[in-house]
């Protein structure tokens, strides 16, 4: 029948009892297989009935009395594992039964018997996860004030707070208040238990309940344990405990013994080869005393440090788990630190890490980016100091210091230092490392810790893409600054990275149309201009494979920018860059590469042959190519490229092609002459007039006009871009003997116009600031003279074109070289320019017929260039009169300028007065007063005589005029007569 024996065995009546009882009989077979088999066996039986086999279990111990140790062992292994599956089932007599068995099993022998013990240990930690207080019970009955308690009932006690932390913890009062040996495992529990007491069963349990019985404890550990025992094991053992009871002391007492559990612990770095339990130790004090910025470490901060650091200058073994958590316990130790002293830590290590060696400066690296990362809020209010004390690591050349100073700064970006100021020379620092090139061939490193230029190149190209793609307080960073970053020729080598970051952030901007994604390139001066950028990117594509293949992420960047970079180029780009970049896509598919195709595609003339801006440019970058090549076969080639390509009619493309042969020059002087000199023989020569010559595709008149304005402007660029030390002698020798037949009866406009500007190219050539030397030019009375032959030829009835603006302008370069012209030719100078433009109507349109208007663009233009005209005549009267900066050049000027004060047309003389104004101002302002210049003004009478009546003229503007002239001209002398002035003056503009 099933029910409970005189044994205490939960019988079930059936066969099964004598079989659990034969199986418990013989458990402790002889052989180990056998054993085990049986042990299974009775588990398996016992996960099914645990009370018969837990009870008989029970009751054969307590019978055997002598029975075997290790039969006892097995039995009470057995029944700890079927209790750990059944717990929840046991009934609490039969419970109670096996905890005092158990109790009975851990203390019966005095001596320490690990196996037997253990095993007793084990079933009471595992009962002990439902039946606490019956275990304690047990526990605290052999566990006497006064007594030495037994080993194992100390580890059963500690072991049952570690796995049932709420059921344990309410009886550690009583516990910690006998036991003054106390458990590592105590102090962890309580701890644990203060952290969450929201889950805990008894939320007024708090740290301060155990500060008295902690307090006792740790005078026995610290007063006498410590110092009594000689066992190295074991002292260690007693600093990681005394570590953790740091936190549950009473203030005062902690900070009055800090200093000697600070030199005991310290003490035991010297004596203890394997390090990291001393570092704990020394981790839980530190992590009880630093906390709400408290400083009562202050006097032990540098004894402390000195330990530290040591261990952290000394890189891990990576092949020690050990090693590998001391080093990371003590990164552990300075963020705890840098709680209460933030400000002395972080000063500390900048200065060692600017007076440190290799193996130094790599620690204090590391402990920057542990404390940046982990100890956020510390450094919070130490970031701008941060950040400005590691730009000592900017320069540095060591490329094993630069990785790890690569990997803080990404620390950096994470946590906001990167948004300081600085913060934009550490992504430098990035960038550079980017550009870094191979390292020359030769014999490798024998330090197997080198890192080479490819390896740091690599890691730091992930770092900047991590950057910009992962860490989104990143983008104002980054955007627009890493475009100053596009153009340095010294980054060349990153510029595949970095186009590819760039690329992600302007088309990310683009699509989304971010405030920021417009780029105001004036008040962002460090930028380079658009047509920079523009150059630059169309020249890294143009080696798409350079770069680490960078031409893909050239490409889409160039596509995401473009509307910051020219509105014109929008579409075209939309359009053509996708087809390039798949062309690269499927190169890189088929891995095969055509640099030749490629160039072709890319530039690709006929391309431009509709957008005559971006051919001008593209000419400017050939010219750019050909002036760095070495090649001949390559510079003329392109040269003939050039010029066969250029449309004549066009002036954008004209100054494009003759940029181009001027950058070209700078380096291929004589080449680029003898193919202008070429282009001269064969395309401005008109072969045939005859019916037929259209078939034969000879050029007309037109034509040849048209070409040789394109030629004309070549020479000027030429001559300006050319190297100074070949110029003068190519000048006189070619290009102005080149010239110089073409200035005779021009009818083309085009070509008279660009005639005039290459004289005033070859004007700036000449300049001594430009040659750096005095030239004379002997020929220049004769092109003064054609110019003044072109502004004659100018109708003067209306302004429709720049030819009068474009030959003073000239003529004003021209006037600044030696020798200075002579009186007469000043005078013949000055007479044509005033004649050629006074005249002109006051709008420069011509007269109207009645009831019609000229459209507002048409008038506008007039204005434009009527205004630019002006300009350029005053421009060229001040050049004379720096000549000549005394009354009489002033002279010389006024006397073509007084005949217009008579003339009937009220808008010629006010024209004359406001140019006489403008000289009279110009030569006060500039020039150097002395006695001479003063009292010799031998015509000054003259000059008021002929002012003095046009100051009662009937037009009131010309008035007003002839009064300012007036008193400019008496400025030297003071007279209140012409003082009055000023008050009729203002009479006058009362009245208007």
């Amino acid at each position: 029948m099933p029910g409970v024996d005189d044994d205490a065995i939960r019988n079930t009546g059936g066969q099964v009892d004598d079989l659990a009882m034969a199986m418990i009989d013989a458990a402790y077979d002889r052989e180990a297989d056998c054993r085990d088999q049986i042990c299974d066996a009775l588990f398996d039986l016992g996960k099914k009935r645990p009370a018969l086999v837990l009870s008989s279990a029970y009751s054969y111990l307590k019978k055997h009395n002598k029975l075997q140790t290790g039969h006892r062992v097995v039995l009470l292994q057995c029944m700890e594992r079927i209790i750990k599956e059944t717990l929840s089932e046991l009934e609490p007599p039969l419970a109670v039964d096996v905890i005092k068995q158990a109790a009975m099993e851990l203390t019966v022998s005095k001596e320490v018997m690990p196996e037997w013990q253990t095993a007793a240990s084990g079933v009471l930690v595992s009962l002990g996860a439902r039946f606490c207080d019956e275990v304690m019970d047990e526990m605290l009955q052999r566990f006497q004030p006064g007594i030495l308690p037994h080993f194992f009932v100390i580890q059963t006690i500690g072991n049952l707070a570690t796995s049932n932390v709420y059921g344990m913890v309410p009886h550690l009062t009583a516990v910690l208040g006998t036991m003054l040996p106390i458990n590592i495992k105590f102090s962890e529990a309580i701890i644990d238990y203060c952290a969450n007491t929201d889950k805990a069963p008894d939320p007024s349990v708090s740290k301060e309940r155990f500060e008295q019985e902690i307090g006792s404890a740790f005078d026995v550990l610290f007063n006498s344990w410590l110092h009594i025992t000689k066992e190295m094991k074991l002292r260690v053992a007693i600093v990681e405990a005394i570590g953790n009871m740091c936190h549950l002391m009473a203030r005062d007492k902690l900070e009055e013994q800090l200093p000697k559990i600070l030199q005991v612990i310290l003490g035991l770095y010297k004596k203890h080869p394997e390090p990291i339990h001393v570092t704990q130790g020394l981790c839980s004090v530190l992590d009880a005393v630093c906390i709400e910025g408290n400083t009562v470490l202050e006097p032990n901060l540098d004894t402390v440090l000195g330990f530290l650091f040591p261990q952290i200058i000394n890189p891990p073994d990576y092949k020690n788990p050990q090693s590998i958590k001391n080093h990371n316990e003590v990164l552990r130790c300075l963020a705890i630190i840098a709680r209460s002293f933030s400000g002395k830590l972080t000063g500390i290590l900048l200065s060692k890490l600017e007076s440190g060696n290799e193996k130094m400066k790599i620690g204090m690296l590391t402990v920057f980016k542990h404390l940046i990362n982990a100890a956020t809020e510390s450094m919070q209010d130490k970031q701008e100091v941060v950040v400005s004390g590691l730009k000592m690591m900017l320069s540095e050349q060591n490329n094993k210091l630069k990785k790890v100073f690569a990997q803080v700064v990404i620390a950096m970006a994470h946590h906001g230092y990167l948004e300081l100021e600085g913060g934009q020379q550490m992504i430098e620092f990035i960038i550079k490392q980017s550009a870094l090139k191979n390292d020359p061939p030769g014999k490798k490193s024998p330090d197997p810790e080198y890192v080479s230029n490819q390896a740091l190149r690599t890691m730091c190209d992930h770092v900047l893409q991590l950057l910009t793609t992962t860490v989104e307080d990143m983008e104002h960073v980054l955007w627009p600054y890493l475009l100053e970053l596009i153009v340095p020729e010294q980054y060349t080598e990153a510029q595949g990275v970095v186009c590819k970051c760039l690329s992600h952030l302007a088309t990310k901007k683009r699509k989304e149309q971010t405030e920021d994604y417009e780029i105001d390139f004036e008040t962002q001066a460090n930028i380079p201009k658009p047509e920079a950028l523009i150059a630059r990117l169309m020249v890294l594509a143009g080696r798409p494979q350079n770069g680490r293949n960078r031409g893909i992420h050239v490409l889409t960047l160039m596509q995401g920018l473009v509307p910051n970079l020219n509105e014109n180029l929008v579409e075209l780009w939309d359009t053509v860059i996708p087809k390039l970049i798949q062309y690269l896509e499927d190169a890189s598919k088929e891995d095969t590469w055509n640099q030749k195709n490629w160039e072709d595609l890319s530039l690709k003339i006929p391309m431009y042959n509709n957008y005559p801006d971006e051919k001008n440019f593209m000419y400017k970058c050939l010219g750019v190519i050909t002036r760095k090549s070495t090649k001949k076969d390559f510079v003329g080639k392109h040269l003939d490229l050039i010029f066969g390509s250029v449309k004549h009619s066009d002036q954008t493309e004209r100054e494009g092609c003759a940029i181009a042969m001027g950058f070209c020059a700078a380096s291929h002087l004589d080449a680029v002459l003898s193919k202008l000199e070429s282009v001269a023989k064969t395309e401005l020569q008109q072969k045939s007039s005859g019916l037929f010559s259209f078939m034969k595709g000879e050029k007309s008149e037109v034509d040849i006009e048209r070409t040789k304005a394109t030629l004309m402007l070549c020479y000027g660029f030429v001559a300006l871009f050319s190297p100074v030390s070949l110029i003068v002698s190519r000048m006189e020798a070619t290009i102005l003997r080149s010239i110089q037949p073409y200035f005779a009866n021009v009818k083309d406009t085009s070509v008279k116009q660009n005639l005039i500007r290459t004289l005033d190219l070859i004007g700036d050539a000449l300049h001594p600031d430009h040659l750096k030397t005095t030239y004379n030019f002997s020929n220049r009375g004769e092109f003064i003279t054609h110019l003044q032959s072109y502004m004659q030829m100018e109708s003067t009835t209306s302004l429709t074109n720049e030819t009068r603006a474009l030959a003073m302008n000239a003529c004003s370069t021209l006037v600044k070289l030696d020798p200075r012209l002579n009186e007469a030719e000043e005078l013949d100078l000055v007479k044509t320019s005033i004649d050629c433009i006074y005249p002109l109507p006051p709008n420069g349109l011509p007269v109207s017929k009645k009831g019609k208007e000229e459209s507002y663009d048409k008038t506008l233009e007039a204005e434009v260039l009527m205004s630019a005209t002006f300009d350029a005549l005053h421009d060229l009267l001040k050049e004379i009169l720096l000549k000549d900066l005394t009354p009489n050049g002033l002279n010389t000027i006024f006397k073509q300028l007084s005949k217009w004060f008579l003339s009937i047309e009220e808008y010629e003389r006010e024209r004359s007065l406001t140019t006489l104004l403008i000289v009279e101002n110009f030569l006060l302002e500039n020039m150097e007063p002395s006695s001479n210049n003063i009292t010799d003004f031998p015509t000054e009478c003259v000059i008021l005589a002929k002012l003095v009546p046009r100051c009662t003229d009937p037009n009131i503007r010309v008035r007003q005029m002839a009064m300012d002239c007036v008193q400019c001209n008496s400025m030297d002398q003071p007279d209140q007569m012409i003082d009055a002035l000023c008050t009729l003056k203002e009479r006058i503009e009362r009245k208007t």
